[in-house]
């Protein structure tokens, strides 16, 4: 899989958030996005999952030799997004139940998924009723797990204590081959330890008027 960026821009109102970003993204590399909070770090995760479209220029999913249409590129991605949460009525079980629907994982069994997030004990709950650091644990453990080409992550380590930091740190890193890994993050050392390129630095080309 290869994710090209070419010029690319986004504007709202009359305000850009940022103009002429060109990057080329290949598998088996993670890739840190930095920046101030307003310059644009979540936009241009959007922008590259497909589900915001850029103002001006073109972007890409290429696997092989075919550029996919912009229709199918969900079928290649998982997010893990502050702004994109799961069903809060939901239990553990069921939302773990639900993303095997529409996803294959790499750890199919839902039991041996909840223990290793410790989570086993709290299955019948309903999201609501958890704390946003195990939230936030399921959330992970359901996009790293998922057996897709390009994942996505917005400041991943959020609600996250130092043992579960490292367990985020530790789960990707075993799950990285083959796959586009990009991270946005505050610049934040603990969500960069997996970085194999160097920073996008998003502030540099964010533009204010």
């Amino acid at each position: 899989m290869r994710i090209l960026l070419e010029d690319i821009g986004k504007q709202y109102g009359e305000h850009w958030i940022f103009q002429s970003v060109s990057q080329a993204f290949e598998s088996s590399h993670v890739y840190p996005i930095i920046g101030n909070n307003g310059s644009g770090k979540s936009t241009l995760l959007q922008i590259i999952s497909g589900f915001v479209t850029p103002n001006e220029g073109r972007i890409s999913h290429r696997k092989g030799e075919v550029d996919l249409p912009v229709e199918q590129w969900y079928q290649h991605i998982s997010m893990a997004t502050p702004y994109l949460d799961l069903f809060e009525e939901f239990t553990v079980e069921e939302s773990i139940a639900l993303h095997q629907r529409l996803k294959t994982m790499t750890l199919e069994n839902p039991a041996e998924l909840m223990e290793q997030i410790d989570l086993a004990q709290h299955a019948k709950k309903p999201l609501s009723q958890l704390s946003s650091g195990m939230r936030q644990r399921l959330k992970l453990a359901l996009a790293i797990l998922s057996k897709s080409e390009v994942i996505l992550l917005d400041e991943p380590s959020s609600n996250l204590d130092k043992r579960w930091t490292q367990w985020f740190n530790d789960t990707l890193s075993q799950h990285l081959a083959h796959r586009i890994t990009i991270i946005c993050s505050n610049s934040q050392s603990e969500e960069m330890a997996c970085a194999t390129d160097d920073p996008l630095d998003i502030s540099a080309l964010a533009l204010r008027g």
